[in-house]
């Protein structure tokens, strides 16, 4: 079933990159994004490849087809899929035995920088995310946070990028129901990272972050200059 959005006023010139999961939130954000006016480019990240299913569909894929045919042509049919370990194993992996590893807030920043670039080189200005208040409440998810979100907007802000989060102040069942109204399934899909039960301490999260953005500042920079495509 087709959803025609006639009421959707669509500027092309208007686009944003969506950090697309699968899961719910990440769904609901690029709907939110479309109602709010954008042409939507789905960005799925993995920091290793994702498992797939017995009909080779992965979590992502799943709920990429059922937004994909309820908005034909809010939603860019070519979706970019990111497998970059690199970041994640400078941040994170190595560090380890070093010095207390945040693997959120790592894992967060690895997936907007890969972001930035491809916005830079698509010019490409607003990035969203799925980033939910009522995810917040749990420390395991401490990068969507409001503090943490708003560094994320001031280093995406560094690029020339705005950085929304459409549902931050919107309750899990106001997000099944966003869902629910433009016939995408609600249940949860989103993929799993290999760092997610691992535990830290939450008093060091935002010194992680400090001491981790200039390796990222670096990172973007080097592949700039190196023109590499993504």
């Amino acid at each position: 079933m087709t959803i025609l959005w006639y009421n959707y006023s669509m500027n092309s010139s208007k686009k944003a990159l969506v950090l697309f999961s699968g899961g719910r939130d990440s769904s609901a954000a690029a709907v939110e994004m479309i109602r709010a006016g954008y042409k939507v480019k789905l960005f799925t990240y993995s920091e290793f490849p994702g498992i797939v299913g017995p009909n080779g569909d992965s979590p992502s894929s799943i709920r990429y087809k059922e937004l994909l045919n309820s908005f034909p042509t809010q939603i860019d049919p070519d979706r970019v899929i990111r497998i970059n370990a690199y970041l994640v194993r400078k941040l994170a992996i190595e560090k380890t035995n070093k010095t207390h590893v945040v693997y959120p807030i790592a894992l967060a920043l690895a997936i907007h920088v890969d972001a930035i670039l491809y916005c830079l080189q698509n010019n490409i200005h607003h990035i969203a995310s799925g980033n939910s208040g009522y995810q917040a409440k749990e420390e395991r998810y401490i990068e969507q946070q409001s503090n943490f979100c708003e560094l994320t907007k001031n280093f995406l802000a560094e690029y020339g990028i705005t950085y929304h989060t459409p549902i931050a102040k919107k309750s899990k069942e106001e997000i099944v129901d966003i869902l629910d109204q433009c016939c995408v399934s609600s249940n949860s899909l989103e993929g799993k990272s290999v760092f997610g039960a691992i535990p830290f301490e939450v008093d060091k999260a935002l010194g992680f972050w400090e001491e981790s953005i200039p390796m990222c500042r670096e990172y973007i920079a080097s592949m700039r200059s190196l023109s590499v495509q993504f």
